[in-house]
């Protein structure tokens, strides 16, 4: 198949979930066999960097455009009927490009990655008979509705509903065009087809990659753990200052050694972190190999109020024989069991109990981690999910 993947962001480096999703379609599509051209938006990444690394699996075409959240547009955005965080990524660059590429060029398959780009489709209608599917990473009108719920100022939580019932509408709208939704969780599938029955859906998760199965703990750390994600995204931010604020203080009472290692892109700055747990919390940053930086941790946290999808970050986590609790949010559409692949809890109070069984023994980590592990195997690699979404795919061009 020649497939033309279109992206609001390059994928690479891999660090976060976003470029992981993408890359991951991408360069196991490609080993089995199929011609991809992908499109992205450059935003911050090394244009000649990205164009060499990607042309092992693809060929690319980098935009230079740059979609930073700016603050006219965003207030005027009051006034428009397109979302604020859709309306950045409606850009003239790509529509020229699609315009050129899909005259000169027959695909048999569209494949575009979030609902940012799900604007192309009408154009792409007009070059191309390809069945055109939308990748839903996330369901975006969820998070944006998590968010507005957690907000205390009055007037952010004002602009966030505004902007949720503007992108319910949209999102509604614009999945309801493509041949076919590729959602990345059945609660996402479900959350969809409630607001609308009639959209063409199929489940096609997010994988890992097959080497992080072979990742072995070494000389653990007492007492430590470990917090994930780029602070440049809200909900991770969100999780980790209430972690810090509001479970923290009473598990470094109980165990006065305990450390959190936050490790992530953005400005650690942004944490507030009490006097009281100052020594207790290590801001680690940005490191290159994350699954080297955990051997070592003991317990991974995971504590998302606000979200959507599917974390990625949990199924590598997992995979890499990583010990974890999560909130019922952060492992949202993986199907895994509290207290046997991982521990799950909600509240802070819950947080503190289960975690404090694990440091005392009363939690056995080395099944739990051997459960989660065997559980990704099975279920989560990137060469089960790019057969899966290659016969999605064939029974569209079938149809064709």
């Amino acid at each position: 198949m020649r497939i033309l993947q279109i992206a609001p962001q390059i994928p690479i480096p891999l660090d976060d979930g976003g470029r992981i999703g993408i890359f991951g379609i991408m360069k196991y599509l490609s080993l089995r066999g199929h011609e991809v051209h992908f499109v992205a938006y450059r935003k911050d990444s090394d244009k000649s960097w990205a164009e060499r690394e990607l042309s092992k699996f693809c060929k690319p075409y980098i935009l230079d455009v740059n979609t930073e959240n700016k603050f006219v547009p965003a207030l005027l955005n009051l006034f428009s009927a397109i979302p604020y965080n859709i309306s950045k990524f409606i850009r003239k660059e790509l529509a020229d490009f699609l315009i050129e590429f899909l005259s000169e060029t027959k695909v048999d398959v569209v494949h575009v990655d979030h609902l940012h780009l799900s604007w192309t489709v009408e154009l792409i209608r007009k070059y191309s008979d390809a069945p055109v599917f939308l990748r839903e990473h996330n369901l975006e009108m969820q998070i944006m509705e998590r968010f507005a719920q957690e907000q205390k100022n009055p007037l952010l939580r004002f602009y966030a509903n505004h902007q949720f019932r503007k992108l319910r509408k949209y999102e509604v709208e614009q999945c309801s065009k493509f041949n076919n939704c590729l959602m990345i969780s059945r609660t996402d599938e479900q959350n969809l087809l409630r607001t609308n029955s009639r959209i063409k859906t199929s489940i096609i998760p997010a994988g890992v990659e097959s080497y992080l199965l072979n990742e072995k703990k070494q000389n653990v750390i007492p007492y430590s753990l470990a917090h994930i994600g780029s602070l440049n995204w809200l909900p991770n931010l969100d999780s980790a200052n209430w972690f810090i604020n509001d479970i923290l203080p009473d598990l470094s009472q109980t165990f006065p050694d305990i450390k959190l290692y936050v490790f992530g892109k953005g400005d650690m700055n942004k944490l507030k972190i009490p006097a009281a747990v100052k020594k207790n919390v290590i801001a680690a940053g940005y490191v290159e190999n994350i699954f080297e930086a955990l051997r070592d941790k003991a317990l991974v946290v995971v504590p998302l109020r606000i979200g959507g999808g599917i974390r990625i970050k949990v199924l590598e986590m997992l995979a890499a024989g990583n010990a974890l609790i999560s909130s019922s949010i952060g492992k949202e559409g993986i199907e895994v069991k509290d207290g046997e692949h991982l521990l799950v809890a909600d509240s802070a109070e819950e947080f503190k109990v289960k975690i404090i069984d694990f440091f005392t023994g009363k939690i056995n980590a080395e099944k739990l981690q051997q459960n989660g592990r065997s559980f990704v195997a099975e279920n989560y690699t990137w060469e089960k999910i790019a057969e899966k979404l290659e016969k999605v795919y064939q029974q569209y061009i079938q149809k064709n």
